[in-house]
């Protein structure tokens, strides 16, 4: 499959876009987007199998990824612009229990566990910020009863839609 010329995101604009840092000031998400960097996903390719390890967090910032069971199944939901990826892979390693599979062009803002440790060095209260903002959201999943098991498991990699 060809090569996709990345297209320019405005980094910044794309993570105001996340309801992950939706309590983030200015300052934080222009942190957050010198560091991040841009990833295309071609339509048809993976982002990331299940199995593989889960390193990083990533923010669509354009495109849609189905989010596919480790056995080959019906599709579990959908990532748009706007959702993360990898919420987990900050925090703790592991790896992917689902495949993404790009519907369309993806750009990525993808944030590596060095990248991270490296900002809570330089940028101790944006790193904890984001910390928070990972565990709340996780605490929001867990607290709606009305999310299958299942979707708690996709949190690791991606917010499914309904």
């Amino acid at each position: 499959m060809a090569q996709v010329p990345p297209a320019r995101v405005d980094k910044a604009v794309a993570l105001r876009g996340s309801q992950l840092l939706r309590d983030f000031t200015d300052v934080g998400v222009k942190i957050l987007a010198e560091i991040v960097e841009q990833r295309t996903v071609g339509n048809g390719t993976y982002a990331f199998k299940a199995g593989e390890a889960s390193e990083k967090l990533a923010f669509v910032a354009k495109g849609t990824l189905q989010l596919l069971p480790a056995d080959g199944g019906a599709p579990l939901g959908t990532v748009v612009a706007g959702d993360t990826v990898g919420g987990l892979a900050l925090l703790v390693e592991g790896e992917h229990v689902v495949s993404a599979l790009a519907g369309n062009d993806v750009e990525l803002l993808e944030i590596n566990r060095a990248a991270f440790d490296e900002m809570k060095r330089t940028h101790p209260r944006t790193a904890l910020k984001l910390t928070l903002a990972l565990a709340q959201d996780l605490a929001e999943r867990l607290a709606d009863a009305k999310r299958p098991l299942g979707e708690f498991l996709v949190w690791q990699i991606g917010k499914r839609q309904t």
